[in-house]
């Protein structure tokens, strides 16, 4: 087993300042006085990735990500193709991919993670040369995506707010794929590309997605009449969705889009005039699990 010797943690002070000082005092009472270790908060979008390739560049053994979604694919993107893991403390507003990780929620639990450094190797994805680690989409899910990053305030409630004003308001839009080259035109509530399985919150868009096939699953909600919303909800914290009717998986490696406009790529909100390519990136990314 390797063992930890060198480690940094990227924190995102955006939201819960109090408790992530609290982890700060509490990570320097448990670090075993062997391991070196920084903490540095982040600035901006962007600067968790500046710091992370840093910490690559200095030889750390992981980087650490104190966040949510946002701020785990920061951090990974420039971690993968190296040598150097990703650690996660999930602390934001889904956790989607430390959930699917099943990484603790609990703070003490997760550092136990960190030190024990178990790790697996793991595929990502890309869109147009852009990483992502857990999903993308189109449709409904990055308008929900859009909306919830101008809220101005975060957390599970806010974003199930944002998510029933949005539900009213959406319109189905008819998406262009190309499908390992296979042609598909659908109108569709929601297009996303799943490499881990759920979105956060224990919502699973993709029950049966694996992080470890060479494969992401190609989710596709068809428009379904709005009397059954409560249904797909259930269906979608209860692991079911892909046993709605309205509801088909393709699996797939190359993905292609034309006109996409807005999308969401690990919850961050995006933009594209042009046709994108979604690319699967096997076994590319070391994760402390």
């Amino acid at each position: 087993m390797i063992k930890l010797h060198k480690i940094q943690f990227v924190i995102n002070p955006k939201s819960g300042v109090k408790r992530k000082l609290q982890l700060v005092d509490q990570l320097k009472r448990e670090l075993k006085p062997e391991i070196q270790f920084a903490i540095h908060f982040t600035e901006g979008p962007g600067h968790a990735t500046d710091l992370a390739k840093e910490a690559v560049k200095q030889g750390a053994d992981a980087v650490v990500a104190v966040g949510g979604d946002g701020s785990v694919n920061e951090v990974g993107k420039a971690l993968i193709n190296t040598k150097v893991a990703l650690g996660i403390i999930p602390m934001g507003s889904g956790n989607g991919f430390a959930r699917h990780l099943k990484i603790p929620l609990k703070l003490d639990e997760a550092i136990e993670r960190i030190m024990a450094f178990k790790t697996k190797t793991i595929d990502t994805a890309s869109i147009d040369g852009q990483a992502f680690l857990a999903t993308a989409g189109l449709g409904f899910d990055a308008q929900v995506g859009w909306k919830f990053a101008n809220f101005g305030r975060r957390g599970f409630l806010s974003y199930m707010q944002v998510t029933t004003q949005e539900f009213f308001n959406f319109k189905p839009k008819t998406y262009h794929l190309e499908i390992d080259g296979e042609r598909i035109e659908t109108e569709a509530f929601l297009v996303n590309f799943a490499n881990a399985g759920q979105y956060g919150n224990n919502a699973w868009i993709a029950p049966s997605a694996s992080l470890s096939d060479g494969k992401l699953n190609v989710c596709i909600l068809e428009q379904f009449p709005s009397h059954l919303a409560p249904d797909i909800i259930f269906k979608l914290f209860n692991k079911q969705i892909e046993k709605s009717k309205y509801y088909k998986v393709i699996q797939a490696k190359e993905i292609k889009v034309k006109q996409a406009e807005q999308y969401h790529m690990d919850g961050e909100p995006r933009r594209s005039l042009k046709e994108m390519t979604i690319k699967v990136v096997p076994r590319s990314l070391k994760v402390v699990v």
